[in-house]
């Protein structure tokens, strides 16, 4: 009765504000609904592919906005995921190679251009194309014509695996792979292609690359990580070792049959080997979206991230490593067949995005994945 009075009387600015507050109850009611109808999405997907664990968070250039923990980073130990879970987080790792020549591109060490066999203490050719240089540039953009490589059981051991922190380093392996008068060299390890024509993703192609951060570092490449990336960006609980990490807290892998792997190394570590947790991980992710900066501390410069996001392929949205998706999300994945899944993926120009680990090898968290395109939209709520 008293708003109609109001209303007789004209004072209008009354129903106005009762209004708004019975439309921001509405909103706040249809926020709690749709976030329930995520939780139950997200948690029927989850249990419906049985996954041993899964860690996500949402980011901005400010840190970590949102966060969930599922599961169990050790279902015998029945020792709960949680933001000290460490995970295997696979082919991300390039991310870190690609920093690593970046740094040294921005010292005058590296070309981009250049046939890299300037920087290295072995000739390194294409055996089908032995005229045509192979460049930094190539092996960042998976142009050289090097493979995968194939499956765990060929290429004269290259998958072999190793206890942990025991696998060669690349300066060790390569020469011995790669080069004709090497003991293990196999010539399927290289496409017919010629390189710089055909993109064909490529471990050992970027362990070259972090051969050459070898070279010209005189440094080990996991020492070079920790001291010029891990250690700058206070990624504590990052490394390649184990020997670095509480293995308590790493997460055990789980294959498809559901049994957990024990810890291993490869050859390719530099490529797959990195193992981190979300905030970690997140603070890598800022870093970018950044442009070179995290909490204050520089590892790239502003114009060597605007290098690095360059379309190099516009056929598959390569960059230089980094690939770019639809709406301008760049991104990488890893998977390990042993038991690892992971993404990260950023959007430079809202500021925002999002990291999803998993100890099981699902294609669920990558793009095109359920649990990734029910977390991109999610990281549409936090976009400026």
């Amino acid at each position: 009765m008293s708003i109609y009075l109001l209303v007789m009387n004209g004072n209008k600015n009354i129903i106005v504000k009762i209004a708004l507050l019975i439309a921001i109850s509405l909103c706040g009611c249809q926020g709690d609904d749709m976030e329930e109808d995520f939780d139950k999405k997200l948690e029927q997907i989850y249990a419906k592919n049985h996954l041993p664990s899964l860690s996500a968070c949402i980011l901005t250039e400010n840190g970590i906005q949102w966060t969930v923990y599922k599961g169990y980073a050790n279902k015998e130990n029945e020792k709960k995921a949680d933001e000290e879970t460490i995970y295997h987080i696979g082919s991300i790792s390039k991310l870190f190679i690609l920093t690593a020549i970046m740094q040294l591109e921005e010292q005058g060490k590296i070309n981009l251009d250049e046939d890299i066999n300037q920087y290295l203490p072995i000739k390194l050719r294409h055996p089908n194309h032995n005229n045509v240089p192979i460049t930094t540039r190539m092996l960042l953009t998976h142009t050289t014509g090097l493979s995968k490589p194939g499956t765990f059981n060929s290429q004269n051991g290259m998958w072999n695996l190793f206890a942990p922190d025991q696998g060669p380093s690349p300066s060790d392996w390569i020469p011995m792979y790669l080069t004709p008068s090497g003991s293990q060299y196999d010539a399927k390890l290289w496409q017919s292609v010629p390189p710089g024509k055909y993109e064909i993703y490529s471990n050992i192609g970027t362990c070259v690359a972090a051969y050459i951060v070898e070279q010209i570092s005189g440094m080990d490449f996991r020492q070079y990580c920790s001291k010029n990336i891990f250690g700058p960006l206070s990624m504590q609980h990052t490394s390649y070792n184990y020997a670095d990490l509480d293995w308590n807290k790493i997460a055990l892998l789980y294959d498809r049959n559901g049994h957990g792997s024990q810890y291993f190394d490869n050859r390719v570590y530099a490529s797959g080997g990195v193992k981190s947790t979300i905030n970690d991980l997140s603070k890598f992710a800022q870093c970018y979206l950044n442009y070179g900066i995290y909490n204050g501390t520089r590892i790239l410069n502003e114009a060597t991230v605007d290098k690095i996001f360059k379309l190099q392929n516009p056929a598959t949205g390569r960059c230089l490593i980094w690939q770019i998706s639809g709406g301008e999300w760049y991104g990488h994945i890893g998977g390990l067949e042993l038991g690892a899944s992971t993404t990260l993926a950023i959007h430079p120009e809202s500021k925002t995005g999002f990291i999803i680990f998993t100890n099981a090898h699902l294609g669920i968290v990558n793009p095109g994945g359920e649990i990734y395109w029910l977390i991109r939209q999610k990281s549409n709520e936090y976009m400026d």
